[in-house]
């Protein structure tokens, strides 16, 4: 071989030498990051044994197959008994997905929330976001609008209301409603009247109806035993009272030798079980969740009570003082113009001519006889006055409706007021249960406020959030109020380890295992392969590098002859 044709191959010796180095160098590099990969997967695999999972079991039974999911705690249904649990952020916001959250908007809640319950049209417009957003169906979100809005619900309550409320006029309500409830006056008129006779000349109290007549003591009573509201309303009812000569109940006389018995009967009156029955009535009939509903009762009573209560004060202990005449200040009439002589005649002529003309008692005394008083009240103007007084507050005082004490220049309520009647609903399928669900979670949304979160619905990333403490579940106490929480702290919900989780990641391992190692044995095959070519081509090197030095020597030696 020619010294040219040598170092030629030399070069070229050289260079693929260097290319499998590299080479070589290269497979080693990738080998070393196919260790980094093992250790990766291995490390995973690892985690994975102590891999845990967040199930859901109502029932207690162990069952471990119902993973838990946003839905299961937001959504009614047999498996959370229609109660909801639900998600907060840290701040203790409603977690809302993009439907909830719409049905928020459509409510106008703000994020923040109101801080308390609102009012019914806004939990029914909730509602109907529902609807619209696909969550409840058109006839469920409808059953829920016909049950009446708990505001209590899970706010230190957990009763379930099964009514709604349907607007009815005043007559209607009359006829329809109060002409169902009777009170029995037989034993009422009983307690005050004391027999006709010459001493006592009829001293009492007896009952007109309009159409009917007067009864009372010893008259037949069985006419006054089932006298309706209705009855009362509608007609012209009045009691009226006698005192002639001596107390009606046997009542000795004041330190003046004055009788007493009439302050006795008003006082007896205003004490009558009559109020608190028909009190109780009306509201037995009214919505009994609603504050102003309440606010009104209460008021209508309150004011019915001071006119039927405040005489007895003025009599019981002060009658025929100041000159032997009763204090009757405060009663609707003070009439003086009587004759001489009294009769239960001439005060039930007294009481129908005028009693119909006032609200309130009408008192009549006789200027030659300090002994003879009569009084009258008519009690369908009392009655129709506390339906009065609860339309007043109802129309929040914007209203034409007033009471005086006299009926001409008083504004009683009318055919245009309406009354929020209690319905009955269909309990028989899950309304009541779904309504309250939705009522309860609505309160928590209004009242603690909410952030919409579209994630939710994956059960991985929620279960993430939870066990990470992005997220916590609102748990109801035994004070039916909700409370935030770990969600360890429901009892409902089980971590447990995750079986098929170890599972899978023990075959991403081993399939993870497998191409690695299949990597690294082609990887050893082709360093291989390089070394042993490497090592020929350093043989063939030395060899070249030998005939170069060979052919250098005999050229000096040639020349240098």
């Amino acid at each position: 071989m020619g010294l040219a044709a040598s170092q030629a191959r030399l070069l070229t010796i050289t260079a693929r030498k260097s290319d499998c180095e590299y080479k070589s160098m290269a497979y080693s590099h990738q080998k070393i990051a196919l260790s980094r990969d093992m250790n990766i997967v291995s490390a995973q695999y690892e985690d994975a044994l102590n891999q845990t999972k967040l199930v859901y079991d109502f029932y207690g039974t162990g069952d471990t197959s119902t993973q838990l999911s946003y839905g299961l705690l937001m959504q009614p249904s047999k498996l959370n008994d229609y109660m909801p649990s639900p998600i907060t952020d840290p701040s203790g916001r409603i977690v809302l997905d993009a439907g909830l959250a719409a049905a928020a908007k459509a409510a106008g809640i703000p994020q923040e929330g109101f801080g308390t319950t609102p009012s019914s049209d806004i939990r029914n417009k909730f509602i109907q976001g529902l609807i619209d957003n696909g969550i409840v169906t058109q006839t469920i979100g409808e059953s829920i609008m016909n049950v009446t809005y708990n505001p209590d619900a899970g706010l230190g309550s957990i009763d379930m209301i099964d009514y709604t409320t349907e607007q009815v006029t005043y007559d209607d309500f009359v006829t329809n409603y109060l002409s169902t409830v009777e009170f029995d006056f037989s034993d009422f008129l009983n307690s005050f009247q004391v027999e006709n006779d010459e001493e006592t000349h009829g001293t009492g109290m007896k009952m007109y109806i309009d159409g009917k007549g007067w009864y009372g003591k010893p008259d037949d009573l069985s006419s006054v035993t089932d006298v309706t509201l209705e009855d009362i309303l509608n007609g012209n009812v009045v009691l009226a009272g006698l005192d002639n000569h001596q107390d009606a109940l046997g009542k000795e006389n004041n330190d003046n030798g004055d009788e007493q018995g009439l302050g006795e009967v008003i006082d007896l009156v205003g004490s009558s079980s009559y109020w608190d029955f028909l009190f109780e009535a009306v509201a037995s009939f009214l919505d009994p969740t609603d504050e102003q509903t309440q606010q009104a009762l209460e008021y209508a009573k309150r004011k019915t009570l001071e006119m039927v209560e405040y005489m007895s004060d003025s009599y019981a202990d002060k009658s025929y003082a100041d000159g032997g005449r009763a204090d009757t200040s405060n009663s609707a009439l003070t009439n003086t113009t009587g004759q001489d002589d009294n009769d239960w005649d001439q005060t039930k002529e007294f009481a129908e001519n005028k009693a119909d003309d006032y609200i309130g008692y009408i008192y009549q005394y006789y200027k030659n006889d300090d002994s003879h008083a009569s009084y009258a009240l008519n009690l369908s103007n009392i009655t129709k006055a506390y339906l009065t007084y609860f339309a007043q507050v109802m129309e929040s005082f914007d209203t034409e409706y007033v009471v005086n004490d006299e009926k001409s220049t008083s504004k009683l309520i009318d055919d245009n007021f309406v009354f929020n009647v209690v319905q009955e609903v269909d309990t028989s399928g899950d309304s009541v249960l779904i309504a309250n669900f939705y009522d309860m979670l609505f309160n928590q949304i209004a009242t603690k406020g909410w952030v919409e979160n579209d994630k939710v619905n994956d059960n991985e990333y929620l279960e993430e959030m939870l066990q990470n403490g992005g997220m916590y579940i609102s748990t109801i106490a035994d004070d039916n109020y909700y409370y935030m929480g770990n969600y360890s702290t429901n009892s409902y919900i089980k971590e447990i380890t995750d079986e098929e989780g170890i599972a899978q990641a023990e075959a991403i391992y081993n399939r993870e295992k497998e191409k690695i190692t299949y990597k690294e044995n082609i990887l050893d095959m082709k360093m291989k392969n390089l070394d042993t070519e490497i090592s020929a081509l350093t043989t063939e090197y030395d060899t070249v590098k030998s005939v170069i030095s060979k052919n250098i020597e005999k050229t000096f030696k040639r020349y240098n002859a």
